[in-house]
């Protein structure tokens, strides 16, 4: 088993590099260009990877905690239920980015295709994998009171309303041309800020540890979810003012 979650958490490593660098190319390019649809297959592919990968070394982890992050460590009970408590609180909450991710990604990819596949956005699986991202920030964040942690009751507060969004979106039975771009970038987003949220908070914390000293190192944590956040808050306001000029002047 833990051969596996390494090769998991390997690939996972990999491909959410690879990710990290893919996800400017879609946005520097020109829409729609070749450039900008190849680089966003490339993209979505391998957050498809990524987010997988961390779905199932996640529920491993849940599973048994101690022999998958801490195999042969000898404890007596009480530590072994305390460690095991904290490894799952730290794997709910990598559960939570993994389906974040993959339901961004997956949102707005079938919003573009909502177009010739109507109803793409209101099956059982798609609203199902949205309301499981409601419900997983549900958990979090009562983890997040439990235990007083500010930052998981941040993260779960983002997954749910971003959940309430994507499932707005699912029900209109056809989505005007500008709600279809805003679901389209919003998804991608989304899942750009579970990305760089997981590299800054995980793969990134040695490096930001050394320039934010202390309690400064929660700002790694808060970067990419307000940057994308504000990102998504001008997009929605662009394009629901060029539509709504579009059918004013039509």
């Amino acid at each position: 088993m833990t051969a596996l979650h390494s090769i998991l958490v390997n690939t996972h490593i990999l491909f959410g590099a690879a990710s990290l660098v893919l996800f400017w190319i879609p946005v520097i390019a020109k829409k729609g260009s070749p450039l900008h649809v190849r680089a966003g297959r490339y993209y979505s592919t391998s957050m498809y990877v990524v987010s997988i990968s961390a779905f199932i070394a996640s529920v491993m982890v849940l599973a048994d905690p101690i022999g998958i992050r801490r195999p042969g460590m000898e404890l007596d009970g009480e530590e072994a239920a305390e460690l095991a408590e904290s490894i799952r609180v730290g794997g709910l909450f990598l559960l939570m980015l993994s389906v974040l991710v993959f339901a961004s990604i997956r949102h707005g990819l079938a919003a573009l295709r909502e177009r010739k596949q109507p109803g793409i956005l209101r099956t059982p699986w798609h609203r199902g994998m949205i309301v499981t991202l409601g419900l997983l920030g549900a958990c979090v964040g009562a983890t997040g009171i439990w235990r007083g942690s500010i930052l998981l009751m941040i993260f779960a507060g983002i997954s749910i309303v971003a959940a309430i969004g994507m499932f707005r979106e699912t029900w209109p039975k056809r989505l005007t041309p500008g709600q279809r771009t805003i679901a389209h970038l919003g998804g991608l987003i989304g899942s750009g800020i579970g990305a760089y949220t997981a590299f800054f908070a995980f793969g990134g914390a040695r490096f930001l540890g050394g320039l934010l000293p202390g309690q400064w190192q929660a700002l790694a944590w808060i970067i990419a979810p307000v940057i994308g956040m504000v990102a998504i808050n001008i997009l929605n306001r662009r394009y629901r003012s060029v539509e709504a000029t579009s059918r004013q002047a039509g």
